[in-house]
């Protein structure tokens, strides 16, 4: 299961605190959070590239392997496309969301997801 959310260091998009020198530096890209059993298990190491996917899309960043629950696998909302050359990977987390919303409040359902990880490249 994927799932997304906020890091300390940016905020929404990164529009105004990814122009921010200190916090752009001890942020500046997307991660991909898995757990070390989980990591070993696909082959993937810590800082390689991995690419995480779902019938909505995919997106790649380097891993992060942490002591995060097995089975999930946790990617910052924050990173998107407008700083980025043309062409670049896709990086943003709702890439892989799913679509749907709460058919009351309409709130989209962003959070979580099923993926698929692999290393990138391999």
């Amino acid at each position: 299961m994927g799932a997304t959310g906020r890091t300390v260091h940016q905020f929404h998009t990164r529009t105004k605190t990814g122009r921010v020198p200190r916090l752009d530096a001890a942020a500046p890209g997307p991660w991909v959070e898995l757990n070390a059993a989980d990591a070993a298990g696909l082959g993937i190491g810590e800082g390689d590239l991995v690419r995480v996917e779902s019938p909505r899309g995919r997106l790649e960043a380097p891993a992060r392997i942490t002591g995060i629950r097995r089975g999930v696998v946790f990617v910052p909302i924050h990173y998107g496309y407008w700083d980025l050359e043309p062409g670049a990977a896709p990086r943003a987390a709702n890439e892989v969301t799913n679509s749907t919303w709460d058919p009351v409040s309409k709130q989209p359902i962003y959070k979580v997801t099923a993926v698929r990880v692999t290393r990138a490249g391999g």
